[in-house]
């Protein structure tokens, strides 16, 4: 198997348990020595700054008890072999799970790969709509 496909898998394989809401399987197909940042305001933080080591297992941890990704499906994954870089687009029904609000959207990760382990997601992602659903900011 290439190592194009092999990225690919792994990357599959992430959000088919991060999608079941497996905290443990998911922090164990990333690996320990990644970093995770969500692409927007400061605002934003913690997830708009760059975690590593127990505070990415934090957000990871996080992410996964408040957002219910379970009706999202990647609609492509396309793999940069030259620079070991993944871009997954995802879709779909996300419900933010303590106030159970729904809302269709989209979002592309971008996956860094080394010694054929993540080692850096950035996530772009519609942040206002998390930002209102979450309640950080209210639009009148």
């Amino acid at each position: 198997m290439t190592e194009k496909n092999d990225m690919k898998k792994l990357v599959e394989e992430m959000y088919a348990v991060r999608d079941r809401g497996d905290i443990e399987s998911t922090l164990a197909l990333i690996g320990d020595d990644c970093t995770f940042r969500m692409v927007g305001n400061t605002r934003m933080s913690p997830f708009s700054t760059e975690a590593s080591g127990a505070a990415f297992r934090q957000a990871i941890m996080q992410l996964i008890t408040v957002w219910d990704l379970s009706k999202v499906k990647t609609a492509g994954i396309y793999v940069d072999e030259d620079e070991h870089m993944v871009f997954a687009h995802r879709e779909g029904e996300v419900r933010h799970i303590p106030s159970g609000v729904s809302f269709h959207t989209e979002f592309v990760d971008k996956i860094h790969f080394r010694d054929g382990r993540p080692f850096k997601i950035v996530e772009f992602v519609d942040t206002l709509q998390v930002a209102e659903t979450t309640k950080m900011i209210q639009i009148a």
